[in-house]
């Protein structure tokens, strides 16, 4: 399997100003379930956009993992917000507005993480509120009726957070809206993972140089 270009950059350096933070990334005690969820993530079952595609769900990941980093996670919530991060938009149809995609990704999730009992509730619940407004995300975690209400919506916060940050391909990234002071830190850093690694080009492959320029489209 080739290796995700984000991997190669952060296992072989040359990481510029975001030296202390990768290195500080490396030093984490969880840092090697991320370079698990790199390692075993369907790539085939992702949706393929350069919007909302594999580029999006390799970049989250490593949003994600920062920011659990940031919070003092433990290493099962870990697991479950890089599980929720790997598949949030498989149930992509199409790349425009549709609150719904999260429920459609939703029902892919115990094929595809192997999850099942209240690891399985927590991750659908998550997975189909994080497409929808913050001001139904308790409702709807609270309807797939898991054991620890909190730790869900915990989970779906974090999520959000770390599909949000991503939101600089979009130009239109707001920290006021991101709900964890961890991630409000790392939207310089956002944008500069973005210019990093934006994508695939037509030919497929990946638009990444190591020095941080955006290549051309």
């Amino acid at each position: 399997m080739q290796e995700n270009p984000i991997v190669s950059w952060l296992e072989q350096g040359d990481w510029g100003e975001d030296a202390l933070r990768i290195q500080t990334l490396r030093a984490w005690e969880h840092y090697p379930l991320l370079l698990e969820a790199y390692h075993t993530l369907r790539e085939e079952a992702l949706f393929q956009s350069w919007i909302h595609g594999p580029a999006h769900i390799h970049r989250v990941l490593l949003l994600s993992a920062l920011v659990c980093q940031g919070e003092g996670l433990e290493a099962e919530m870990v697991r479950q917000v890089l599980r929720a991060a790997s598949y949030h938009d498989v149930g992509r149809t199409f790349d425009g507005y549709d609150i719904y995609h999260g429920a459609r990704s939703a029902l892919r999730l115990e094929e595809l993480t192997g999850q099942t009992g209240e690891n399985l509730v927590e991750l659908q619940a998550a997975v189909t509120a994080h497409s929808r407004p913050d001001r139904d995300m308790e409702s709807v975690v609270a309807s797939f009726h898991p054991q620890n209400l909190p730790r869900a919506l915990e989970l779906t916060r974090l999520l959000k957070d770390g599909d949000n940050l991503d939101r600089v391909r979009l130009g239109d990234l707001d920290p006021r809206f991101l709900r964890h002071q961890s991630a409000k830190s790392l939207t310089d850093f956002a944008h500069r993972l973005f210019q990093r690694y934006p994508g695939e080009g037509n030919d497929g492959r990946p638009l990444f140089r190591p020095g941080g320029e955006l290549c051309e489209k």
